[in-house]
C-alpha cells in the first residue's frame, strides 16, 4: 500500500509539473505573438498564432489565435484561406467576442467574388446577431482588438450597423 502512495505521489507531482509546463507555454507562445504584431511583424505573429492553435487548440488563447490566422489570410489577400479559417472560427468557438468581426470579413469575401446571395445571407447574419434594444440609447457598440493588434468596433443602430476597422468605416449595412 505504501508503493501505490508513493507512486501515485510521484505521479501527481509530475502531472501538476506538466501543466504549469503548459500554461507557461501557451503564454509565452501568446505573448511573442502579440509582441511581434506590436512590432509590425503579423507574418512572425500568424506564425506563432498558428503554432498556439496547433499544439494547444483547448487553450484559453485558442479562439483570439484562430480569429488572428483568419484576419492574417484575409488582409494577405488569401480570401479561399480566409474564408476556410474563418468559417472554422464560427464552427469552433460560437460565443466568442470576436463572432462578428469573423462575420465581418466573411461578408467581404463574396462581394470580392461578387455571390450577391451569399453577401445579402451573411449581412442578415450581421443584422440579427446582437438582438438588442436600443429604447433609451441611439445605439449599441461592441468591440474586439485581435492579437494582430488590430482594433475593431461594431455600432448597431436603428437603421444601419456600422463596421470599424482601426477606426475607419470597413461596411455600413442598412436594414
Amino acid at each position: 500500500m505504501k508503493i501505490n502512495k508513493t507512486l501515485f505521489s510521484l505521479f501527481l507531482f509530475i502531472f501538476l509539473l506538466s501543466h504549469r509546463g503548459f500554461a507557461q507555454d501557451v503564454k509565452q507562445l501568446y505573448s511573442a505573438a502579440i509582441r511581434e504584431a506590436e512590432s509590425g511583424n503579423k507574418d512572425f505573429a500568424f506564425m506563432h498564432c498558428r503554432e498556439l492553435l496547433e499544439n494547444y487548440p483547448g487553450s484559453k488563447y485558442a479562439s483570439d489565435a484562430a480569429f488572428a490566422i483568419g484576419e492574417y489570410y484575409f488582409i494577405t489577400a488569401n480570401y479561399e484561406s480566409a474564408a476556410e479559417a474563418l468559417s472554422n472560427f464560427i464552427n469552433e468557438y460560437p460565443d466568442s467576442k470576436g463572432l462578428p468581426f469573423v462575420l465581418m470579413y466573411l461578408l467581404k469575401v463574396p462581394q470580392i467574388y461578387k455571390n450577391e446571395s451569399l453577401t445579402e445571407k451573411l449581412k442578415n447574419q450581421i443584422i440579427s446577431l446582437k438582438r438588442l434594444s436600443l429604447l433609451f440609447q441611439e445605439s449599441k457598440g461592441y468591440a474586439y482588438t485581435s492579437p494582430l493588434g488590430i482594433k475593431y468596433r461594431m455600432m448597431y443602430y436603428i437603421d444601419k450597423v456600422e463596421l470599424y476597422v482601426d477606426d475607419k468605416l470597413f461596411e455600413n449595412i442598412p436594414y
